[in-house]
C-alpha cells in the first residue's frame, strides 16, 4: 500500500510500533507464514511487514506495540531486536550468523 492510498508515514509507524523484530526468512518461516501472520496479529502487530532482500537472503521486519509482544514473538520465531531509531547503516547479515 502506498501513502496515497492511506498508509501511514514511516515515522508514525515507528512511533506507534517501536518494538521491532528482524527475521531471517528460512524455508520453515515461509511454509508457516500463515501461523506467523496470525501470531503477529494476535500480539497487536502492524499489518504490513517491512521486507528486504540482501545477498540472496530474505529478511522481514515485524513491528509490535509492546516490549512483551516483541519478547513473545522473538521466543516463537527466533528473531532479533531491531531499533528503528538507530540510523546507522547495518548490513542485514550482521544480525544473524549466516
Amino acid at each position: 500500500m502506498s501513502r496515497s492510498r492511506g498508509d501511514w508515514p514511516m515515522t508514525l509507524i515507528n512511533e506507534k510500533y517501536p518494538f521491532q523484530v528482524v527475521l531471517y526468512l528460512t524455508d520453515w518461516h515461509r511454509t508457516n507464514l500463515a501461523q506467523l501472520i496470525a501470531d503477529r496479529d494476535r500480539l497487536g502487530g502492524y499489518r504490513l511487514d517491512g521486507t528486504a532482500y540482501y545477498n540472496g537472503c530474505h529478511f522481514t521486519i515485524v513491528r509490535l506495540p509492546t516490549e512483551e509482544s516483541r519478547a513473545e514473538f522473538m521466543r516463537l520465531y527466533s528473531g532479533v531486536p531491531f531499533d528503528p531509531s538507530d540510523k546507522k547503516s547495518r548490513p542485514w547479515e550482521s544480525y544473524f550468523d549466516l
